[in-house]
């Protein structure tokens, strides 16, 4: 049986992961995130992370259709790793690592799948909670093609 480690997060009442292998760390948000000009709104702009320079995306508007309210003092900054490239998201709360059965996970169908921009990889079912698993690859796209 093959296993895949997932950290969840909340956007609103959404739970979301992403496979812990992109996840490098969990940090407050900083005070101070640098704006940069002529970027997508959902892209907060650029933070240093011990001498890295970190884009910050914030979920919420970037998804839209996901409630907006106010940061509070459950939110975080995720730090992703992908691909050697520092990505920072900015989500509600991150409440846990789970591990799952990879055959487990629901795998959304290419219609679907592809209505999301292949931002949703597949569901995760436990007990009456729906995760969506998201599809860790695309927050580089994200960054890198944002102009």
């Amino acid at each position: 049986m093959s296993y895949m480690q997932l950290v969840v997060f909340r956007l609103g009442d959404e739970e979301y992961a992403l496979e812990i292998t992109f996840a490098q760390e969990i940090i407050r948000i900083p005070e101070r995130i640098t704006k940069m000009p002529y970027l997508p709104s959902y892209i907060e702009g650029m933070i240093d992370l011990r001498g890295k320079a970190i884009p910050i995306i914030d979920l919420k508007k970037r998804f839209g259709g996901v409630e907006q309210s106010e940061r509070s003092v459950d939110s975080r900054l995720l730090i992703l790793n992908i691909e050697n490239v520092g990505i920072g998201i900015i989500v509600d709360d991150v409440s846990e690592v789970i591990k799952v059965e990879e055959q487990s996970i629901e795998r959304l169908n290419a219609e679907l799948s592809g209505l999301g921009s292949n931002r949703v990889q597949g569901v995760v079912r436990i007990d009456e909670r729906l995760i969506l698993l998201l599809n860790g690859l695309n927050f580089k796209a994200e960054v890198l093609t944002s102009r």
